[in-house]
């Protein structure tokens, strides 16, 4: 369990988190959701030690997260960030393979066990046959893809999510939603922050709603109303229910003219 008790962060004099408080467990994903500026970026920078906190408390498996140094943070906890930009001219395989660096011993080198995983995780992402290309020649939604690849590589308990789908095209946001709904069920703990309120609908079973630096709610995916959404982002909304399985899907209301 990742226990977040009375989160606070201040940046430059303003508080970004105001008395944050949620569980994520494993087995689900917890989707982070809230308009421009809540604070779901600053959040899964905090939890991963990037951003210091003001006070409260970040626990994972009975530790303090901040606490422990960055090699040991990465055994338990991995992360793929919100923008991804390579700058030096790796290979596909050799960029997802360093997610494996928390494995290798201090003056080791990466083994056959790791370039195996590295390569299954890259055609897990669907992107097998591109182990050779170097990643600056890379689209952003290819180099999202590698970035994401390298997050499994490194085979943590717990995966952090930023906007993972904000460079992909819709055939590849289900691809990895798919791929997130998965390791959700092999019994991993999945955290994802998301402005998509219909794809957090498609992979999460948890909604929790920043807004100003505050949870203003906690709630299932299936539990999503109209009040919510309106208080969130300060617009109408819509919710249809469509399909066999009557999936959800949400929309902003019609303006008046």
């Amino acid at each position: 369990m990742l226990c977040v008790k009375n989160l606070t962060v201040e940046l430059a004099g303003n508080k970004i988190l105001n008395g944050v408080s949620l569980d994520a467990p494993p087995g689900v994903v917890t989707a982070i959701l809230g308009p421009n500026g809540c604070g779901k970026s600053t959040l899964i920078r905090t939890i991963l030690g990037l951003v210091k906190k003001s006070s409260g408390e970040i626990i994972f498996d009975e530790k303090d997260l901040s606490l422990i140094d960055s090699m040991a943070r990465a055994r338990l906890c991995a992360c793929v960030p919100q923008n991804t930009v390579f700058s030096s001219s790796y290979t596909v395989l050799e960029s997802v393979v360093m997610g494996r660096y928390s494995h290798v011993t201090r003056f080791g080198s990466y083994g056959k066990h790791d370039y195996r995983m590295a390569e299954d995780m890259i055609a897990r992402v669907g992107l097998e046959g591109f182990e050779g290309r170097i990643v600056t020649t890379l689209s952003g939604g290819e180099a999202a893809r590698v970035s994401i690849a390298r997050a499994l590589a490194q085979d943590s308990p717990m995966i952090l999510f930023d906007e993972p789908m904000s460079a992909l095209d819709p055939g590849h946001s289900r691809i990895i939603a798919r791929i997130i709904k998965e390791l959700a069920a092999s019994g991993r703990i999945i955290l994802i922050a998301i402005h998509d309120v219909n794809m957090a609908l498609d992979c999460a079973d948890r909604l929790i709603f920043l807004k100003k630096g505050a949870i203003y709610g906690n709630i299932p995916a299936r539990g999503i109303d109209e009040n919510i959404l309106l208080n969130v982002y300060d617009i109408p909304w819509e919710i249809w229910s469509t399909g066999e399985k009557q999936r959800l899907v949400v929309i902003p209301a019609s303006s008046d003219s």
